[in-house]
Parts: structure tokens; sequence; C-alpha cells
């Protein structure tokens, strides 16, 4: 269709003013214009910008005395840009005045000023040369603004539509619909390279080239990219494994779907390099700019990571597996039900224990008796208890599982409570597992309550009930009964509805108990061993240099469960350089007793204790134990507050590191305030964490310990 040239058309024409002799007329005026956003347009617009020309040079009729060559070319250059400003006008009113002062400069250096003339001809060039840049670059700019409007609106459009079919899929992966499934997986694939064919387009090209903020948009590419590999070479060939798989069928009726675990297993190891690979290539691409993709980025590539190192933990684990949950054979371990309320270094005195014995997938809980049972004899362990060790702690840990576990180091715990159990019961286990009430309050959240001794036990309660209520509430020797009825109750209700409870949740349980300590796990396999300290649950002191652990622990010897009213907190200074390298934190440990007098009078003695060393009826005696980080040291400590006497701080050896422990009394209501140095080593490659004894200071209302992860992170 003919179209006037002397009216406005595209992103290139400002005003009504004719265009002589521009780009894609023809001989009879007439002009071919192609579709709106295509392009085609787009390049004919860029060419439009590119190749204008500006009209040739005009004498002057009457230049006067004062006129020189050098004021022709500033007239031209002002011409130039008068004729020109309506194309840069469309993209932004700043390009007329830059010309303006460019004009007005150059007539005044060299008229005004009467500076010397410049050679014939050179001020023209110039002029030229900085005219049409200025063209270039406002033609190119203003168009390519255009189109990436208008990308960006489409991809914004896009995107959305995107990330409702990904949350589609993962409601089709939890059902079992794999047809659906695969069909989605398909949509999201073509999308995705829908929007990378769109960053990848002329538009997009050119703003890469823009300085510092070409960075994002190479960025935003590199992303689509990325995205179009994972979607093309991970997301399509795990759907279509996974198209028979339904995640509810995984955990049903306390059983582990075996054969299910293992599709999943080849599934996940399948994708996981091409996850990685991409992941690296994200981390490759340059920094953004643009606070808006600044904020994008801070919300992908943390997760990314995550992702990448949890991928990468599940191929190590996945494939031992099976083999942990009993495929073609049976597996025997021991479950300790830790009690805060009577602490001991990995959590609490283990008050009952019983076994969990997983076959072919399918899990059972068998019979749960005390702690306490004296097992010595059948087992006489007392030469397994090393120096060192019963320096520390006494060979106590050789007589009762209930003191194995002074010692804060849980694979020498593990060592001696399944050589008691094995010899008291004649069952062979094949590692040990620690609890807590407040890990089983989490898990009791998700499987529903029990019912013991006539109390419901649940996710709300279960914590204050295991650790105090009952123990008003019932006699000594029913209290002892409820702990272990309560604990055998809850895993055989947890393990019976486990396809009820949901695979993510479990999993995020989990997650948060081995975080806060409150789930441990030895495994006699050394293979499966190495995987419980991948998880982090293998309770094992730390022993890298590179990762330094402070540990701070505490063990109850009132003889009581007053445990309940004890809290602690542990405040790490900025590191402070060393100039041979090594790294200085000051570190302070406090241990408060919140139980005052008042309430002790209203507290059954099994409460408040029998130990002879305590003061008042209040009062409690405490271990604490300070461990020094591989290849680090504790100096300089001094306490303030509580009685020391019955043993002040004492260095001891323990295989590679140093103990540092002390045996203080604290009266009803009373703080002790611990501080200290810490020095790790040079080869540390991140600041310095803390471990600690997991307390029921959260659950009992004393709250949270600054060294203990919080829900989130722990999550």
């Amino acid at each position: 269709m003919p179209v006037d040239n002397n009216m406005p058309h595209g992103n290139h024409f400002a005003s009504n003013g004719p265009r002589p002799g521009s780009a894609g007329s023809s001989a009879n005026g007439n002009r071919h214009t192609p579709a709106p956003d295509t392009t085609e347009a787009f390049m004919m617009a860029s060419r439009s910008g590119r190749t204008a020309k500006p009209a040739p040079a005009q004498p002057v009729a009457n230049p006067g005395a004062g006129a020189s060559m050098g004021g022709q070319d500033a007239y031209q250059q002002g011409n130039l840009h008068q004729q020109q400003g309506r194309t840069y006008t469309s993209a932004g009113r700043g390009g007329s005045a830059y010309g303006a002062a460019q004009a007005s400069s150059a007539r005044s250096a060299y008229s005004a000023n009467g500076g010397p003339e410049p050679k014939r001809g050179k001020g023209k060039i110039i002029g030229l040369v900085v005219g049409i840049v200025i063209l270039a670059v406002v033609a190119f700019g203003g168009t390519t603004g255009f189109f990436l409007y208008k990308d960006a609106k489409n991809l914004q459009a896009q995107a959305g539509t995107l990330m409702s079919e990904v949350s589609s899929m993962k409601d089709y992966l939890k059902n079992g619909e794999g047809e659906q499934l695969n069909a989605t997986a398909g949509t999201v694939a073509e999308q995705i390279a829908s929007m990378r064919d769109t960053v990848n387009g002329p538009a997009w090209t050119i703003a890469s080239f823009i300085p510092v903020y070409g960075d994002d948009i190479k960025l935003v590419r590199g992303m689509m990219e990325q995205a179009d590999i994972l979607a093309q070479d991970a997301m399509l060939p795990a759907c279509t494994q996974l198209e028979d798989f339904k995640l509810g069928n995984l955990l049903t009726d306390g059983a582990v779907n075996i054969d299910m675990l293992q599709g999943l297993i080849t599934t996940i190891q399948d994708v996981e390099p091409v996850v990685s690979s991409s992941i690296d290539a994200i981390d490759a691409l340059p920094e953004p700019h643009i606070g808006k993709i600044q904020e994008l980025m801070s919300k992908v590539t943390e997760p990314m990571a995550s992702l990448k190192t949890v991928l990468s933990n599940i191929n190590e684990i996945a494939p031992v597996l099976p083999q942990m949950l009993g495929d073609g054979g049976s597996r025997t371990y021991l479950l300790m039900a830790q009690q805060n309320a009577e602490l001991r270094a990995t959590g609490g005195l283990p008050g009952s224990i019983g076994p969990l014995i997983v076959e072919n997938g399918k899990i059972t809980v068998g019979e749960f008796v005390a702690g306490s049972t004296n097992f010595s004899t059948e087992a006489n362990m007392h030469g397994d208890v090393t120096a060192e060790e019963n320096a520390l702690f006494s060979d106590r840990m050789a007589t009762r599982i209930t003191d194995t576990n002074f010692n804060p180091d849980f694979p020498r715990v593990a060592h001696f409570a399944k050589g008691l159990y094995e010899a008291g019961t004649g069952q062979k286990v094949d590692g040990v597992i620690a609890i807590d009430p407040v890990f089983l309050q989490y898990l009791l959240a998700l499987a529903g309550g029990v019912d013991a001794a006539g109390i419901n036990v649940n996710g709300d309660n279960a914590a204050a009930l295991m650790l105090h209520d009952a123990y008003n509430m019932l006699s000594v020797e029913q209290t002892d009964q409820f702990f272990s009825g309560v604990a055998g109750l809850a895993f055989k209700q947890i393990m019976g509805n486990l396809g009820e409870v949901g695979f993510s949740d479990l999993f995020k349980t989990l997650g948060r108990g081995i975080a806060e300590h409150r789930f441990l796990a030895w495994m006699e396999n050394p293979e499966e061993e190495e995987l419980m300290t991948l998880m982090g649950c293998s309770g094992a002191l730390r022993d890298d240099p590179a990762e330094p652990e402070l540990g701070v622990y505490f063990a109850d010897e009132t003889w009581s469960k007053i445990s309940w009213y004890f809290s602690s907190n542990t405040h790490v200074d900025e590191g402070v350089k060393n100039g041979d390298g090594t790294t200085s934190y000051r570190v302070t440990t406090t241990m408060t007793n919140n139980l005052t007098l008042a309430e002790a009078a209203n507290q059954v003695d099994y409460i408040t204790g029998y130990h002879p060393n305590k003061k008042n009826r209040a009062g409690m005696f405490m271990h604490v134990y300070l461990v020094a980080p591989a290849g680090g040291t504790i100096s300089n400590i001094t306490t303030e507050g509580g009685d020391f006497s019955p043993q002040p701080f004492t260095e001891m050896p323990y295989n590679q590191w140093t103990f540092f422990t002390a045996s203080p009394v604290l009266a009803g209501g009373e703080t002790i305030t611990i501080s200290y140095d810490v020095t790790v080593s040079a080869e540390a490659e991140q600041p310095l964490m803390v471990r600690t004894t997991p307390t029921a200071q959260v659950v009992a209302g004393w709250g949270a310990n600054e060294a203990d992860p919080q829900p989130e992170a722990a999550e």
C-alpha cells in the first residue's frame, strides 16, 4: 500500500517534516512498510539510521569579515544536527541539546576568540564523523530500546505462564499422572526455547555491545541458554523416565518401595551432570549492574548452588540407600531416645532404647526398654575405654547405655552402645541412631499423635510432656515406662504413616533435626558411615583444620531431670587475623539455671535431683567441655559466677583434640559467664563454627541459643 513519505513512521520520525532521499523510498515516492514488531522492521529501521547522509554544504551568502572555513564548518555541524535532530528526539531530547552545544562551541572557538584557522576540510571531516556516530547510536539505541521493551514484556508474560506450568508438573509427579507430566514438560521446553530465541534476536545482540550494561544483556541470554539446555537435556529425559512414578507410592504402609527408589536414583544420577554443568555456566556469567537483575540473580544463584551440592550429595548417598533399607536382606538399627531433661554431651541421657528393623524396605519397630538396663556383665567392655576417655568421662560408659554419651564424640558413643546392647540382648545391630523428644515432636506434627498412659502425645506437646510434665503427673516407675512407651508408639505411628506424611515434608524435618544435632547416626559399614558424615549427622568431632569447629558441650550430673531448666548461649566475636596467618576469636558462653527456689518447691524430687554437691533444692551440678577446633587452640579462659570448686577448667587431651573441662555448681536463678579466646589454624577456609549440646530451652521457654541454627536455616 502506498505511503506518504512526508508523514511520520516508526521510531525514527518525531515531526511531520519531509525526509527526502530516505532509505527505503522508491523512485515514484512509494515506500515498502514491513509489519510492525518484526525483524524486517527492526533491520529497516536500523539501516535508515545508519545510512542517513548529511545535506551537502551550501555557501554562505554573506559570511562577513570574521567568517572562515571554521565558521562554515560550525554552521554545517549545526545544520546537520538541526536536520537530524528529529531522529534523536524520538529517543530523547538530550541529543539536540548536545548538537547545539557542539555547534556553539565550534563557533566560539574560531571566531569569537580569534584562534587560528584549521586546515581546510579537517573541521568538516571531524564534524561529519561526530554527527554520524551520534546518529548511529541514537538510531540503534532508539530502535533497540523499543524492541527490547516489547520483548521484555512478552518474556515477562511467558515467564508467568511457565511458572504455572512448572507448578502443575509437581502435582503430576506427586499424583503419578505421567502422561500429563510429559505433555506439560514438552510445553515448558517449547516455551523456554521460544524465550531463548527471543533473547538471541538482533535487538538483544546489538544491546549486548553497550558498555557496562551490555553485560546484563549477556547475562540474560546466558541464563536462557542454560535454561534451554536444562529443559532439553535434563527435564525432558527425567520426565520420560518418571512417567510411571508416583511420589506417594515411594513410602506406603511402613515400607519404602525399593524398586521405585532405585528408578528415582537412576534418574537423579542421569540429570546431575547436566544440572551441575549448567549451574557452573551460570556462575561464570558476567556480574549484573541493573538493580532488578541483581536482585533476580541473588534469588537464583544461591538456591542453584545449594541444588548442585544437594544433587552431588544425593548421588553419593543414593547408591547405598537400598542396602541400608534391607534390600535383599535385613538390617537392625539401635534407636536411642535421648532425654534432654538430663543432659549428656550429645543431647541427653538415652532414657529408652529399642531396635528399628528394616527388611526389603519394610520398617518395623521392636520393643523398647529403659536405657538404664545394666549390660556390663555380659558385655565386659571396660577394656575398650582409653586412658584419655577414662580421665575425661570415667569408665562408666562401659557399664550402662545411659552413660555412654558423656563423650560428645558420637562414633565412640555408638561403639559402646552397640557392644552393650548386643551383649545384653543377643541381637546384632548394624548401626546406632539417636534422637530426642524435640525431634520426635517434629515428626509427630507430620504423622499425628499417639496415646500413652491415657495421655495424647502430639506435635504440640510431646517435648514438654516427655521432658518435664509427665514427671509431675506420674510416679518414677511410670515415667520411665511412659518415656519408653511414647518413643516406641511414636515411631510405629511415623513408620505406619509414611505414605501420608509427604516425601518433601519428611526430608525437610529430617534436615532440620540434623542441623540442630537432634538426629545422629553411626553405621558399622565404613562406606555408609562416610555418608553419615556427608549428611552431617555422624556426630563425630570435626577433624579438618580448614573447617574449624568449636565444641561447647554440657552434661548434667545432678542425678535429676533438672536440665529442663538449663539454658546456654555462645557468642563469637569477629575474628582478628594474626601475623602467622591464624585467626583469633573472642568467645563468650553462658550457662543459666532458670529454676527458682520458689518453683523448685513445687517440683518432685525426681526433677530437682539428689546430688550432694547441690547447694539447695534449685541447684544444678554440671560438666562443661570446651573442645578446641582441629589445629587450633583455646586460651585465656575466665569465669564469672557459679562455684567451680568441684573442678575448675582443666586442659586434657582426647585423640587429636584438646578439651578444657570443668564441673561447676549453679544455684537457682544463677548464670555463669565463661570468656575465652579461640585461635583457628592458618589452614582455615571459613569462619569459626560452633557445635553445642542440643537442649530443651526453646520448647521450655528460655530462648534460643545464638549458636544453634534457626529453623529457617535448618530446613
